[in-house]
């Protein structure tokens, strides 16, 4: 059987880590399905028992990230409105 991640300890950390990263991503349709297959395995999972496989903890940076509350997306497209943000609260 392959190996199945729980990336979140709760549906709180989820929604911050959702709020972080796919709220800022281009892929992000917040009208209807998602662009995002990630994003779709991890509300999949979320309705589910939280796991995702490998692939798809992989592909958000679970993996190099194990531990962090929130940690960046690795498959993020950051919009340029947030580029922007953190820019300027950056310089």
């Amino acid at each position: 059987m392959a190996e199945k991640f729980r990336p979140f300890s709760n549906g709180t950390q989820f929604l911050d880590w959702e709020a972080s990263n796919c709220e800022r991503c281009t892929k992000f349709n917040p009208d209807g399905p998602s662009k995002c297959k990630l994003r779709h395995a991890l509300l999949t999972a979320y309705w589910a028992d939280g796991s995702v496989s490998e692939r798809v903890a992989k592909g958000l940076g679970y993996l190099d990230n194990k531990g962090a509350y929130v940690w960046p997306c690795g498959e993020v497209e950051w919009t340029e409105e947030w580029k922007y943000e953190w820019n300027k609260a950056h310089s």
